[in-house]
């Protein structure tokens, strides 16, 4: 931030934050090569069916994180949901689909898909890698990635039965953070087999960002959020399971990229290719 005064006034100028990426598909620029990631135990439990510890997984997310979260979302963030009861008009559990410019993407998520269904989120195995968060972090929804083909087939066991509880995952098909980024980033269908396999309704998403309005100006640095949520969407059942995929990931994509380019017009952060 550059000040510069005279006799008749003071001039400020804000110095945009510039970012040179190089590949849109590996970049990630969520700063946390601090954390030495850990591959999952061999005895890693996927789901937990001991009362007590859902009791307190139900009163930490339920009672204590998500009130907290809508309070934060709506008073810091400035948090607004655009077709807002998408996710609690369907009576089945969903995939949520978003593009991911925030390390709070979850706490996001948990306000768009609304109090009546449980959220959970895919993410990547460095959240399960610091001591004495792993436990925490998978109470409030978080599931890990698979990279082999036993924590694959548990991950599909674990999203399986989390679908059948009406509950809502979120899925983040550009898997690297690109804070304030405006675009869409290409991504591949790789995650698009969970709803095509399990025959459950999409709803696809993109973050916005839009400059706060004066007095808010005065007390926030960084802009506001808006969220844009698409209508459900489904595999074609006509299709095989592999042209599905594509077919359901290109539909997202194309709806996501438009919302974008329509709405997300405020760059608080600029992107440039090296």
């Amino acid at each position: 931030i550059t000040v510069k005064q005279t006799k008749k006034q003071t001039e400020v100028t804000i110095d945009m934050k510039t970012i040179y990426y190089k590949d849109e598909l590996n970049d990630d620029f969520a700063a946390t090569q601090g954390i030495q990631t850990k591959p999952l135990p061999k005895d890693y439990q996927w789901i937990h069916t001991g009362r007590l510890w859902n009791f307190f997984a139900d009163i930490l997310y339920y009672l204590i994180v998500y009130p907290l979260v809508k309070i934060f979302n709506t008073f810091i963030i400035g948090l607004r949901i655009k077709n807002p009861r998408v996710i609690k008009k369907l009576k089945t559990g969903c995939f949520l689909y978003s593009n991911h410019t925030q390390h709070i993407d979850p706490l996001i998520s948990a306000t768009v898909s609304g109090w009546g269904h449980r959220t959970y989120f895919v993410a990547g195995n460095d959240a399960f890698s610091i001591t004495g968060l792993k436990h925490l972090v998978a109470m409030l929804g978080a599931m890990p990635i698979g990279y082999n083909i036993d924590s694959m087939k548990e991950m599909l066991r674990t999203v399986t039965k989390r679908i059948q509880e009406k509950s809502c995952i979120t899925i983040y098909p550009e898997a690297h953070i690109w804070p304030y980024y405006v675009g869409i980033r290409p991504f591949t269908s790789v995650s698009f087999a969970y709803p095509v396999a399990l025959n459950a309704p999409v709803v696809a998403s993109v973050v916005t960002y839009r400059k706060r309005r004066w007095p808010f100006r005065c007390f926030f640095r960084y802009p506001a959020i808006t969220v844009y949520c698409s209508d459900p969407m489904y595999a074609n059942p006509s299709l095989s399971k592999k042209a599905a995929k594509e077919d359901l990931r290109n539909r997202v994509y194309e709806w996501m990229k438009e919302t974008a380019e329509k709405y997300s017009t405020y760059e608080f952060w600029r992107y440039e290719k090296k």
